[in-house]
Parts: structure tokens; C-alpha cells; sequence
């Protein structure tokens, strides 16, 4: 990275053009790959693999767990009621 007086204004960017470059940016043109697999190697996915790495916030703390079924149950009897007034009102008008 360049020096921090080096860095550009965006006004500066809007003066070379539509296209901007890394080193427009202060940056270097031609960055290192950190990627540990070349274009060549397929890369899959495993929606099961995955699902059992995501740990649930929820089974842990169960006043957590008991705090969001609170706030849906009170959201869903909000909505229900509208829903009823809705029907209502619209049968009214028929």
C-alpha cells in the first residue's frame, strides 16, 4: 500500500476516467493469490457437510430461544388479526 498522503480522492478518480485501476487505488496491479486451488481443480459443495459446520445460537441459550418464539408469537397474532380485518373489510365491500 502507498504511502496514506498518497492516497486518492474520489475527485481525483472521476478526473482519469471511467476506468479505475488498482493503482489508482494505491494498490498493487498485480496482487498475490492467497486461492490454494488453481482453475483447474473442481470445487464442490456439500449442503449436508455444511449444515452440520453451522452451530445453532439458539441451542445453547434457551431464554434466547424463548425471547425470538415470544416476539413471533406476538408478530404472528399482529398479523392474524390484520389479516382477519383485511377479509372482514374486503367482504364488507363486496
Amino acid at each position: 500500500m502507498s504511502d496514506q498522503d498518497d492516497i486518492p480522492v474520489l475527485d481525483d478518480l472521476i478526473e482519469s476516467g471511467i476506468e479505475i485501476t488498482l493503482s489508482d487505488l494505491g494498490l498493487a496491479d498485480d496482487p498475490p493469490l492467497s486461492a490454494s486451488h488453481t482453475d483447474s481443480q473442481e470445487i464442490t459443495f456439500d449442503p449436508a457437510e455444511a449444515a452440520a459446520l453451522v452451530h445453532d445460537p439458539l441451542a445453547d441459550n434457551p431464554a434466547l430461544e424463548q425471547a425470538v418464539r415470544r416476539i413471533l408469537d406476538e408478530h404472528m397474532e399482529l398479523a392474524w388479526q390484520e389479516i382477519r380485518l383485511a377479509i372482514r373489510q374486503h367482504l364488507d365491500r363486496s
